[in-house]
Order: structure tokens, then C-alpha cells, then sequence
């Protein structure tokens, strides 16, 4: 890796954003974060649990087994662990402010598991530029709901990106 751009989604675009902020690493240009999560809020919390009802009663299981070859451990290990009571004091807001590179977040705007309160957190506590792309009529995974309109908002954002950097 010489030079580019951190791409995550979920608690992957976490993972991005905490490295962002915590290395100042002239190898990354700038973030993409799909679907981002900094805290836990109440409502993302009721559809984890949905979730998992849904995964014992219902065909997620199933529906999963085709991404993980060990799907009852990367459903625990995400559940579990967000439905642990201690994680609801889970805050990775202070290594926002230290994040220096160009920042795109692409949400739908119904995502089950973050409010809007993700994105305005991210462009209170962000001293870079920060764009938005919140998208109707999507819920938590909008590279999957609306593979078109996120291509189209990440490679805008690429290319603006390069641009300001050639």
C-alpha cells in the first residue's frame, strides 16, 4: 500500500475512522465510511436484538451461511457483543478530531443499526472535510441496496479527492 483511501463499512468504517484517527499515515488520502457507527444509540441496539431473534427463529442463519463459513461464530461475535451490557458505554468519538484527510460518509437514511446523530458527531468533532451521502429509502448496507447511487457518491469523491492532491 503506497497510497489510497481507507474504504470500510459497519464496523469495518469504524475500524477506518479509529486508524485515521490514531496514525497519521501520509499513505492515506482520505476515508469512504459506509454506514458508520462512533457510539451505541438505543435504536441500533433494539435491531441487534431483532436481529437476533430473527437468527434463532428465523432464515438468517441461512441466509448468512452463504458469506461465512463459520457463521455462527461471526453472528455471535458481532451480537454478543454489541448486546453485552457493558458495551452500551462503547464511544469512539475522540479519534474523530484527529483525523486529517477528506472524509465521505455514504448512509441510508432508514439504517437499523445509526441514526443521523453518527453523521453529525463525525462533522461536530472532524476538523477535515467532511461529505455526506444519505440515501432514501436505505437501510444499513447501501453498497448492497443501492449499488449505484454509493458507486457513484464514492467515485465522485475519489476523483474530487485526487484532484485536490495532483
Amino acid at each position: 500500500f503506497r497510497r489510497g483511501m481507507l474504504i470500510g463499512h459497519s464496523d469495518g468504517a469504524s475500524i477506518a475512522a479509529i486508524y485515521a484517527g490514531t496514525h497519521q499515515d501520509h499513505r492515506v488520502g482520505g476515508l469512504v465510511l459506509i454506514a458508520p457507527h462512533f457510539f451505541t444509540e438505543d435504536p441500533g441496539i433494539a435491531s441487534i436484538e431483532e436481529a437476533r431473534v430473527a437468527y434463532e427463529t428465523g432464515n438468517l442463519r441461512e441466509r448468512l451461511s452463504r458469506w461465512h463459513v463459520d457463521v455462527d461464530n461471526a453472528f455471535k461475535g458481532w451480537n454478543d457483543a454489541w448486546l453485552d451490557p457493558a458495551f452500551r458505554q462503547w464511544d469512539i468519538t475522540e479519534p474523530l478530531a484527529y483525523i486529517r484527510v477528506p472524509i465521505l460518509i455514504v448512509q441510508g437514511k432508514d439504517d437499523q443499526y445509526g441514526t443521523v446523530a453518527q453523521i453529525e458527531t463525525v462533522e461536530k468533532e472532524c476538523y477535515c472535510p467532511v461529505e455526506v451521502a444519505l440515501l432514501p429509502g436505505v437501510r444499513h448496507s447501501p453498497q448492497r441496496e443501492a449499488p449505484d447511487a454509493t458507486l457513484n457518491a464514492i467515485s465522485a469523491f475519489v476523483a474530487r479527492v485526487r484532484e485536490a492532491n495532483a
